[in-house]
């Protein structure tokens, strides 16, 4: 974290503690990009770096839409400077942790830029041993995510009723979108996400992959729009009409989700198969001693 000055960490740890009753803040990763601007106006060219940052915060309790509003001030404090992808869960969650889940905290938790502590009320998980992934535990997971894809998919893709809402089956995409992300997250970080706005998932998606960004970029103002499209809730139904969602945007995103959903199947499929290998080595080991 050597690209962010103390004073920015203080500004990032008061804004989460100032939210949330908070017991730890931990960094988990960092990303970089820096910016180059040209002016007509000045010969020197003017260079901006950006942060992403990876935070889990262990708090007594939390909030309806902290996770977004929480990101919203951070980034407002450092001038955009700095953004975040926040994890936040409850202390007592910890204790229902699954194989994986334990996984995760531990390794952050041992791992990690420890940023807060709360002296009184550190964060501390009940474990017995180092905790290990689970691969089974791992695939029945996806099985189920992907079983829910399917269901949806081959209504979407199958469904040639011209009097078909557009709306509706716009929200279909976002659902596949969003269970294929679930599903990535818990095959290449042992984690399940209890947030599940899709530009979040994204972010923790991009912890480990470029896909999100590959299929779903952000540059033009056609690609904002269609992912301001594909990231609605189905809630939005309740206010929507006919007619709302242009059609050949519909096109375009159905195609690049039947991609995206079709490569992360391959990529889960190879790192499942890693994992599987790696659980069946150390089983082998152990036998022999």
């Amino acid at each position: 974290m050597k690209a962010i000055d103390n004073k920015e960490l203080q500004i990032i740890s008061k804004v989460i503690i100032g939210s949330i009753s908070t017991n730890g803040i931990y960094c988990f990763g960092e990303k970089r990009q820096t910016q180059l601007f040209y002016t007509p106006f000045q010969e020197s060219v003017k260079q901006e770096e950006y942060i992403h940052l990876y935070l889990l915060v262990l708090a007594e309790e939390t909030i309806e839409n902290a996770t977004n509003d929480i990101c919203d001030k951070i980034k407002i404090k450092t001038q955009g400077r700095i953004t975040t992808t926040l994890l936040i869960h409850q202390m007592q969650s910890l204790k229902k942790l699954c194989d994986d889940q334990k996984y995760f905290f531990w390794n952050i938790m041992q791992n990690a830029d420890l940023l807060f502590q709360d002296a009184n009320k550190p964060p501390y998980l009940i474990i017995d041993g180092i905790p290990k992934r689970n691969p089974k535990s791992t695939s029945l997971y996806v099985a189920n995510r992907k079983n829910t894809i399917s269901t949806i998919w081959n209504w979407v893709y199958n469904d040639d009723d011209i009097s078909s809402s557009v709306e509706v089956k716009m929200c279909g995409l976002h659902q596949i979108v969003e269970q294929t992300c679930l599903a990535l997250i818990r095959v290449f970080m042992g984690y399940t996400p209890n947030y599940f706005s899709l530009e979040h998932l994204f972010n923790l998606c991009a912890y480990f992959t470029t896909m999100t960004t590959d299929f779903f970029p952000h540059k033009t103002k056609q690609d904002q729009s269609l992912f301001k499209l594909l990231k609605q809730q189905p809630n939005t139904l309740r206010f929507s009409k006919a007619n709302d969602v242009d059609y050949l945007y519909y096109e375009l995103l159905e195609e690049r989700c039947c991609k995206f959903k079709n490569q992360a199947d391959e990529l889960m499929r190879k790192e499942l198969g890693k994992a599987e290998q790696i659980e069946s080595v150390e089983g082998q080991t152990n036998v022999n001693k």
